[in-house]
């Protein structure tokens, strides 16, 4: 799995560069409508492949730069969300936006590192989701209004813009999760073992934790025993 991990580090940086490239090159050939964003979309790029860069040397040192994640985010999140307001707004429109979107990306951002520097579960590490996450339906929200007064044929396009941008954050979030998630089920498959050897040695079920008695029936949990400790 560390293999492969650092394999996709590197297929990022080189895919990070590639459409840094691509992007300065092609946007010549692009109307000037979008050329603004195609700019700011090479600069998003550039700056997630130097930091993709720095990325792959920490995970093969072993020792992961977690706060370097978060500084390549809160520069080019903030920055995707100009490109939207690039090709839907002008002036003091934009600018108003730019400050409201932007605060919000970086109140995002910056709960999301606080409460991922703390433990997996911890009131510090669910305050910093919650609000992250009031941030990011902030955003959404702002996003699913934009566009309408685009032609139809570039309204098509633009949708499935936002829909690229509403689904593929919703990784983060699950990604964020996922330590509590995972030691949630390591503990449960501890605990389903113990309660395993318990009956097969005694023939009787385990006196169930209070967490257990309080939440989930007898009956229930030794199913969620059986389930766990046989395949």
């Amino acid at each position: 799995m560390t293999e492969l991990t650092y394999r996709l580090f590197m297929v990022a940086e080189v895919g990070m560069l590639a459409g840094t490239v691509f992007l300065l090159m092609a946007s010549r050939e692009v109307d000037a409508t979008w050329r603004k964003g195609v700019y700011v979309s090479a600069v998003v790029t550039g700056i997630a492949w130097y930091h993709y860069q720095k990325m792959t040397v920490s995970f093969a040192s072993g020792d992961f730069d977690t706060p370097l994640r978060y500084v390549d985010w809160v520069l080019t999140v903030p920055l995707m969300l100009v490109e939207v307001i690039a090709v839907t707004s002008v002036g003091a429109v934009a600018a108003e936006k730019f400050r409201t979107w932007g605060a919000a990306a970086v109140v995002m951002i910056g709960a999301g590192y606080y409460g991922e520097t703390a433990s997996a579960g911890s009131d510090q590490y669910w305050i910093g989701f919650v609000v992250s996450m009031v941030a990011y339906g902030y955003i959404l929200r702002a996003l699913q209004s934009e566009g309408e007064g685009l032609k139809a044929a570039e309204a098509d396009q633009f949708e499935k813009i936002k829909q690229l941008i509403l689904v593929g954050w919703i990784i983060y979030p699950l990604g964020y999760l996922a330590p509590v998630v995972s030691s949630d089920l390591a503990c449960a498959k501890y605990d389903a073992e113990i309660a395993g050897k318990v009956i097969a040695d005694t023939g009787h079920p385990p006196q169930l934790p209070n967490k257990y008695q309080s939440d989930l029936p007898p009956t229930i949990f030794l199913l969620f025993v059986d389930t766990l400790s046989f395949p």
